[in-house]
C-alpha cells in the first residue's frame, strides 16, 4: 500500500517524497507526477514557489478526488507517459529553475506593496565548484591555459601578409 504523506487541497506527497497533483474537474480527474529540482524546501513551499513540473506520469481517469486518493493508496494507479506533458514540464522547470525565480503572485504582492521576499533556497545552495585559473601553475594573472593549448592536427591559421 502506497502512503499520502501530507496532502494540500489537489497536492500531495507520498512516502517516499514524490509529489502528485490531481488536475482536471471533481468527476473527471487523474493525477500527475511532479518532478523537485530543489532539495531542502518544505511541502508548502514547493507548492507557494512552484518548484516542481509535470515528469509526464498521468494515470487514469477516476469519477472523483477521492477515488483518485484512494486508487493511489491501493496502488490501482496505471501510468501512462504524455510527452507533449513532459515537453510542458522541461520547459518549466528551465524557467523555474532559476535561482531567482519568483511566481507570478508573488511578484505581484510585492508589486502591490507586500513585502519583497526573498526565495527560500537563496543562501542554502552551495556555489558551483569552480577551479581558480591563477592558481595552476603555468598560469600568470588573467592567462587562460585553455586558449593556448591546440587540438592534435589543428593547423597555424596564415596571418596576413605572411605569404602564407
Amino acid at each position: 500500500m502506497a502512503r499520502i504523506k501530507q496532502r494540500r487541497d489537489r497536492h500531495f506527497i507520498d512516502a517516499d517524497g514524490r509529489l502528485y497533483w490531481i488536475n482536471g474537474p471533481d468527476q473527471h480527474c487523474y493525477l500527475s507526477e511532479q518532478r523537485q529540482w530543489r532539495s531542502g524546501l518544505s511541502f508548502d513551499e514547493v507548492l507557494e514557489w512552484k518548484q516542481c513540473a509535470p515528469s509526464g506520469l498521468v494515470s487514469q481517469r477516476f469519477s472523483s478526488v477521492q477515488a483518485a486518493c484512494e486508487a493511489f493508496e491501493h496502488r490501482q494507479v496505471q501510468w501512462t507517459l504524455d510527452l507533449y506533458l513532459r515537453h510542458m514540464g522541461d520547459e518549466m522547470a528551465l524557467q523555474r529553475g532559476a535561482d531567482d525565480y519568483k511566481p507570478t503572485a508573488i511578484k505581484q504582492q510585492e508589486a502591490q506593496g507586500g513585502r519583497v521576499r526573498q526565495q527560500p533556497w537563496q543562501g542554502t545552495v552551495l556555489p558551483s565548484p569552480r577551479c581558480d585559473l591563477a592558481a595552476r601553475p603555468g598560469c600568470g594573472s588573467g592567462e587562460l591555459p585553455h586558449l593556448r593549448r591546440r587540438r592534435r592536427g589543428a593547423t597555424v591559421p596564415a596571418t596576413p601578409g605572411s605569404g602564407g
